[in-house]
């Protein structure tokens, strides 16, 4: 009986093994020499990524596939094989391509639940994949999809069937923190932050509801604008070579960090000129001022704290109370965050996960209290972080104005913007914090 177990064990291993290895897109296949030199060296990583990720059951046939649309019959006699290193945008990116047999009515599902679908089919369970096994050593900056679905429908009346493709690229620390999300509100957050397109062109995924509010498409479309929409990863614009002035921008200013295009190409909003407003307008921060904010919000405080001190981990000892910062009135949240992740000895990677896996969770809950008579300038978000790896914790202030966060809950504004028009403090020192750079730093050392 031991033997028999023994034996089945092997066959058990030996298939993953297998399955794992058939995944790995064939070096000889991989194009660009830097991406395969990096194939070369870290093809036991590669393995035991592919091999979680053959292990993904999927409500349709899937296939990891070198090309899109083919025949599912055909494929099936076809060596499959798809992960790899790709150069996309300027970096390398974890790449799959594959082929996802479902096929969808376009007279009762329209282009964004197919989207949706797929991604929360199959992109999703393979970000989650990647993202188990991938350790902070391997070398790449991006993941990225190329997904191929089929739509049924009618031209003059005459039932058609053809491929639909899904393509996304998500940068390496957003697409980590998109597969440990809990909640569709953080995913779409992080889907917003990525690039999406469909047969080519830019496309905003729409987790709740038919389809995206026009708002949030003309400010995510003005974001990934490009002059030729990319066919596939290897098409995609390297961004890197792009000078500073995104195109059709002639002022010359740079993006903000963590941002894809010029401030001059985003469409503006009354939330956002309000902030501009405001900054010239210094606000009466004395002492009898701020008890008579404290008074006036008082039962709004009380039931925010009833309602977010359990998951927003907000701290006894000190109740929320406006204090003076900056020639503003601001309401301190004071917090306590614990990372899962380790985050080493960068206090900025400490600060951008304290962010990333915290404080962005709450942005919208906390400005949901107020949208209606508020007359203070933003909200500092104190939190102390604590890491198990490391003993010592240290003290991170996200001091946001008020219009950024209603600007983040309308998704006018993503993270890194709301960081960009708030003020960081580490250790009560103000520090600039690029989220993506901060986290992807396997070294713990920001560049």
């Amino acid at each position: 009986m031991a033997s028999k177990s023994v034996f089945r064990a092997v066959l058990v291993v030996l298939f993953f093994s297998l399955s794992g290895m058939a995944q790995v897109l064939p070096l000889g296949k991989v194009s660009d020499p830097e991406c395969r030199t990096l194939q070369q060296k870290y093809i036991d990583q590669l393995q035991q990524i592919a091999a979680d990720a053959a292990a993904v059951h999927f409500p349709f046939p899937f296939y990891f596939s070198q090309a899109l649309d083919i025949d599912e019959v055909r494929q099936k006699q076809m060596p499959q094989g798809s992960l790899r290193f790709e150069r996309v945008n300027g970096g390398v990116a974890l790449a799959i391509t594959g082929n996802y047999y479902i096929s969808y009515s376009a007279d009762v599902v329209n282009k964004n639940q197919r989207a949706r679908r797929t991604f929360q089919d199959v992109v999703l369970p393979l970000l989650r994949a990647e993202t188990g096994k991938s350790n902070r050593s391997l070398p790449f900056e991006s993941f990225a999809f190329e997904i191929s679905h089929h739509v049924r429908s009618k031209v003059m009346k005459v039932g058609t069937e053809g491929p639909e493709n899904l393509m996304l690229f998500i940068p390496r620390a957003v697409g980590e923190r998109l597969a440990q999300a809990k909640d569709a509100e953080t995913q779409e957050a992080a889907l917003l932050e990525s690039e999406a397109y469909v047969n080519g062109e830019p496309f905003t995924i729409w987790l709740n509801g038919d389809d995206a509010p026009e708002d949030v498409r003309d400010r995510y479309l003005a974001r990934h604008h490009r002059d030729t929409p990319p066919t596939s990863l290897a098409s995609l614009a390297i961004r890197n070579n792009v000078p500073p002035s995104a195109p059709g921008d002639s002022s010359g200013t740079p993006a903000e960090p963590g941002t894809l295009v010029s401030p001059h190409l985003i469409p503006q909003s009354d939330l956002l000129a309000k902030m501009r407003d405001e900054k010239n307008n210094p606000r009466d921060v004395s002492p009898v001022e701020l008890e008579k904010l404290q008074t006036a919000h008082d039962a709004t405080l009380h039931k925010l704290v009833n309602d977010l001190k359990g998951p927003a981990h907000l701290v006894d000892y000190a109740p929320p109370a406006f204090i003076a910062f900056h020639n503003g009135a601001y309401l301190q949240l004071s917090m306590s965050t614990d990372l899962e992740q380790p985050a080493g000895s960068s206090q900025y990677r400490m600060a951008a996960l304290a962010f990333d896996t915290h404080i962005a969770h709450f942005l919208r809950p906390v400005s949901k209290y107020f949208h209606d008579g508020a007359r203070f300038d933003g909200v500092d978000f104190s939190t102390t972080v604590h890491q198990s790896v490391q003993p010592a914790s240290l003290s991170v202030e996200f001091v946001v104005p008020l219009t950024a966060l209603l600007c983040y809950e309308k998704y006018d504004c993503t993270g890194q913007e709301v960081i960009n028009r708030s003020i960081v403090l580490i250790n009560g020192e103000r520090v600039a914090l690029d989220l993506q750079r901060a986290e992807s730093d396997s070294a713990g050392t920001p560049r």
